[in-house]
């Protein structure tokens, strides 16, 4: 089991792993159509493994502890997602007027929104070797396989502008895995918090799909606003939250 829990924990990063060796394969930016197609697929796989690997579990954990523990999923969704308005806030703040030209910006702004999603790998096999078995093996690789697959875009997303502007490859390489750093490092802090208190595990699962959906919303949607690309983006939203269905039920 413990292998299992490090193999999940590893798969997200190899993800970004996956999604920076672009950059020794292609030559410029990707375009506008591409990037909708990388967007809208990560955010359906990211809205489908908020419900199904956390805020199912969390739910189905909750009713058979009472309504107080019911409350908590709510309290923790919505807890989630102001904690990462207010997160995007200070790092606005905190990065107004600096000028930088290497995209080392972008490198921050991905790898802060890594955590969250390191927070739901976290969360989820802390619930796998501390639950009471609400939450499975299958929905915790479906999981760190989905996030995994989202990765693949952002660590292309961080590596290749790097390389656009004036970085050598092996470097822009190497920046873009630094992004996933931060997801692996959230996720292992996750892992070790959740298992303190079982009673939070609801709370904190819920608190975890919170976070990922502000992703969603508020990074990953301008495609969907967007009357050029609107159409296409939805369509790989479906594309991406079908892919993770499927992957959560086969392996249910």
């Amino acid at each position: 089991m413990i292998f299992a829990v490090v193999r999940g924990l590893l798969y997200p990063f190899f993800g970004t792993l996956l999604g920076s060796s672009f950059v020794f394969f292609l030559k410029k930016e990707p375009g506008k159509k591409f990037m909708c197609f990388l967007d809208g697929t990560a955010a359906g796989i990211m809205c489908a493994a908020s419900f199904f690997s956390l805020i199912s579990p969390a739910v189905e954990q909750a009713e058979k502890d009472g309504a107080l523990p019911l409350l908590s999923c709510c309290i923790g969704f919505f807890t989630g997602i102001t904690v990462f308005i207010l997160t995007d806030k200070l790092l606005a703040l905190f990065l107004s007027g600096k000028k930088d030209n290497s995209g080392n910006l972008l490198l921050w702004a991905v790898s802060i929104h890594n955590i969250p999603e390191g927070m739901a790998v976290g969360v989820v096999y802390s619930g796998l070797l501390f639950g009471s078995g609400d939450i499975k093996l299958s929905s915790a690789i479906s999981l760190s396989l989905g996030i995994a697959m989202q990765n693949i875009p952002e660590g292309a997303i961080v590596s290749l502008p790097l390389k656009a502007r004036g970085k050598s490859t092996l470097n822009a390489f190497s920046l873009g895995c630094v992004s996933g750093i931060a997801e692996l490092v959230s996720a292992v802090f996750a892992l070790f918090l959740a298992a303190f208190s079982y009673s939070i595990l609801p709370f904190s699962l819920c608190f975890a799909a919170g976070a990922m959906f502000y992703v969603v919303l508020a990074e990953l949607s301008e495609d969907f606003s967007d009357k050029k690309t609107s159409p296409e983006a939805l369509f790989f939203f479906a594309l991406g939250f079908g892919l993770m269905m499927l992957l959560d039920t086969f392996l249910g």
